[in-house]
């Protein structure tokens, strides 16, 4: 008698499969619902709602009814980052950033330097591109690189929770090259 193919007796239960290499199983990055999971506690990433037509597309770039924005919006500027170029480590003590990213290819990578987090010292990546941008909260002190991995400049609004103090900046740097936060730029295939 033949086995039906798709029922539950034909597949080959996955600890019993035998493979070399074994190679490493995925960590998840997604939630059942389809929501991206964040490695670092109190970092809010969503991604954006965009509206196409043949006239072109519309992207909100501020809803209030979205848990996003519970914090006032108090202050907002524009920056950019270029091809193949890294903007960080910085940290700010006293306010949270919140990204839009708009458009290029950007890699965020987040270190956590709060002693008291569940999450102190992990890492976290998060990737935008023009067909994925997306919003990111990065609470304070939480070190965060942006690095341009495409081949036009990127382009992030941000609008941090507190207003620019220009008599006493409240950024703090490390230099990516420094060592000084053990992680590795280098973009890998697999």
């Amino acid at each position: 008698m033949a086995r039906d193919p798709h029922s539950s007796q034909a597949q080959a239960p996955e600890q019993g499969l035998e493979v070399i290499p074994g190679g490493a199983r995925d960590v998840p990055t997604v939630s059942a619902g389809g929501r991206r999971l964040s490695e670092i506690e109190g970092v809010v990433v969503a991604p954006a709602v965009v509206q196409a037509d043949h006239r072109g597309a519309l992207m909100e770039a501020v809803n209030f009814d979205h848990p996003f924005w519970e914090e006032p919006v108090v202050y907002a500027y524009v920056f950019t980052v270029a091809p193949g170029r890294i903007k960080g480590w910085g940290m700010h003590k006293r306010q949270a950033d919140r990204y839009v990213a708009l458009a290029g290819r950007l890699r965020v990578v987040l270190y956590d330097g709060r002693p008291d987090s569940p999450t102190f010292q992990q890492f976290a990546e998060f990737y935008f591109a023009d067909e994925s941008p997306g919003f990111l909260r990065i609470p304070p002190g939480v070190w965060h690189a942006d690095q341009n991995v495409g081949e036009v400049p990127c382009r992030v609004i941000n609008f941090p929770t507190r207003p620019y103090d220009r008599d006493a900046p409240d950024k703090y740097r490390i230099d990516p090259a420094s060592g000084e936060i053990p992680f590795d730029f280098t973009l890998r295939d697999g």
